[in-house]
């Protein structure tokens, strides 16, 4: 009888194991934490230059819009007066979504030399379709001066970044200006964008 017991126990042991293994497998598949950093996917909002009223040696007259209901493509042209090269600086000043509404200036800064590497960098496999949606004659830096005018490029194209890899989630508004050798801002871009949970679906 205590035999049978023992026998019994075990089973109900070796079977509560197996119970547990599959169902913790299961819930790390599954698991999906409301942390407030981690791994991330960029979802552009909108794009706008910073003043519409100056005449910047680079003139970037970008906007989304929609196509259908699920494609938003980016639209527009810009100008180059002066190439858009590696003498430039750039400076990125970013604002964040506050949780009672508004934008809090500086959440972030960066500056950094070599404006066209350093943007071919940050945007990764976006640089390409972007540079093909434009039709922009170079893969390369500099970019020639000119006007490139895009019919239309998907949006989603444009997500696939090297930024990095964590950051925390939430809405933020990114200031890009370009400066010369004589530290003159030549050039003006925002964008908005969403950074959320690799799972979630942006509303």
């Amino acid at each position: 009888h205590t035999i049978t017991v023992k026998i019994i126990v075990k089973m109900l042991i070796i079977t509560f194991g197996i119970i547990l293994f599959f169902s913790s497998s299961q819930s790390k598949s599954l698991f999906r934490p409301n942390l407030p950093l981690g791994e991330y996917r960029i979802v552009i909002d909108k794009l706008y230059p910073c003043e519409k009223t100056k005449n910047y040696p680079l003139q970037f007259n970008w906007y989304l819009s929609k196509k259908t209901s699920s494609i938003t493509e980016l639209k527009g042209n810009m100008t180059l007066l002066i190439p858009f090269d590696d003498t430039l600086t750039i400076d990125f000043n970013y604002a964040s979504w506050g949780s009672t509404g508004g934008w809090v200036p500086n959440a972030y800064n960066l500056n950094t030399k070599k404006a066209c590497s350093t943007i071919k960098y940050l945007v990764g496999n976006a640089w390409l379709n972007f540079l093909e949606g434009f039709n922009i004659p170079t893969n390369k830096c500099p970019w020639p001066v000119g006007t490139y005018i895009t019919s239309g490029i998907d949006k989603k194209k444009l997500e696939d970044m090297n930024f990095p890899k964590t950051y925390f989630y939430g809405k933020y508004k990114v200031m890009c200006r370009y400066r010369n050798l004589k530290n003159e801002i030549v050039g003006c871009i925002v964008m908005e964008v969403n950074l959320i949970r690799p799972w979630e679906t942006p509303i």
